[in-house]
């Protein structure tokens, strides 16, 4: 890397997670420097996994010769934002009350630290550098072992009276549909989650003809079938695949429906599955969102994958290093 006389200015992103945890430089802009990652270490005291990645962020600061304008930090909930506290997600096993936030001022004096759910930085990453660039309302889904979301309204990433806000997976689209691991029946996320493809095509698996399907050998090792399978059986073209796709498309077209009769966006990317279905899932969700919103809010809204893949964890961290959420950069 080129060394200037006068420090580049930079964020530093911290993604915990439960498997593994990252650190990475990144500009203003959306451009990583730098990135290291570590494993989480199933156990570990999250002070010792916190002092690792402050260790490792110091020798990224030391390889780049850059001094970090901020510190954002991305990590699943439940979390208490304002006090920078991680409380007890269920991927972080004794991570109960743990002061991220403050652990990090004092590792870096002076630096002011952001603390925030994943699927609120990732709804800021896409809206900064992703697609939803250059839409003032925005609404993101995340569709994987859950479904997750952020709202970007009137240009800011909106979190609701006590940080709740963007639960988008747990509104009933299906009220007798399958019970959610919430404790409530018919959400989303019971009907169009990963877990909810893999079970809808299990399912379909024992009641319509098996020997007619790419899938006829999980019959015997259900526990086996993920989303991930049906989704590539149907690219193939397997007729019970794309059924099942096609219900769980229409069921996430119809919880959009509610969301864009509610807050009226330009624009709803969705990550994880539908970026792998693209419109095996993308076109019944575009339809059913057509049949169910009024045509004036379904008309101004498109529906798009998520366009970061790969980068989104580092720069969702990277998107929250920014002292205010509303600025453009």
């Amino acid at each position: 890397m080129a060394v200037s006389d006068k420090p580049v200015p930079v964020r530093l992103g911290i993604d915990i997670g439960g498997t593994k945890c990252a650190v990475c430089i990144g500009t203003a802009a959306g451009r990583i420097l730098a990135r290291r990652e570590i494993p989480t270490g199933a156990g570990r005291p999250p002070e010792a996994v916190l002092e690792e990645l402050a260790e490792l962020a110091r020798a990224l600061i030391d390889e780049e010769r850059v001094v970090p304008e901020g510190i954002g930090v991305s990590c699943g909930g439940p979390l208490d934002r304002e006090r920078g506290l991680v409380l007890s997600p269920p991927n972080l096993p004794g991570w109960d009350a743990t002061p991220v936030g403050a652990f990090l001022e004092a590792a870096f004096p002076g630096v002011p630290v952001a603390l925030e759910n994943d699927a609120n930085a990732t709804a800021l990453a896409e809206w900064r550098w992703g697609a939803g660039i250059g839409a003032r309302h925005m609404i993101y889904l995340t569709q994987g072992t859950g479904i997750g979301g952020g709202l970007i309204l009137d240009g800011r990433l909106y979190h609701g009276a006590n940080d709740m806000a963007g639960e988008v997976g747990h509104h009933c689209v299906a009220p007798d549909g399958p019970m959610c691991n919430c404790g409530m029946r018919g959400c989303l996320e019971a009907v169009a989650s990963g877990p909810a493809i893999a079970r809808a095509a299990s399912e379909r698996l024992r009641t319509d003809g098996a020997d007619r399907t790419s899938l006829a050998s999980f019959r015997s090792r259900m526990d086996d079938l993920t989303a991930r399978d049906v989704v590539q059986a149907g690219h193939a073209g397997d007729p019970l695949a794309v059924r099942v796709l096609d219900e769980a498309g229409t069921y996430l077209g119809m919880g959009i429906a509610n969301l864009v009769q509610i807050l009226n966006p330009e624009v709803v990317v969705v990550g994880t599955i539908a970026v792998h279905a693209g419109d095996l899932v993308l076109g019944p969700a575009r339809r059913a969102m057509a049949a169910h919103a009024w045509p004036r809010a379904a008309g101004i809204c498109r529906i798009v994958p998520a366009a970061l893949g790969d980068r989104a964890q580092d720069l969702a961290a990277i998107a929250i290093a920014a002292a205010d959420h509303g600025a453009a950069a």
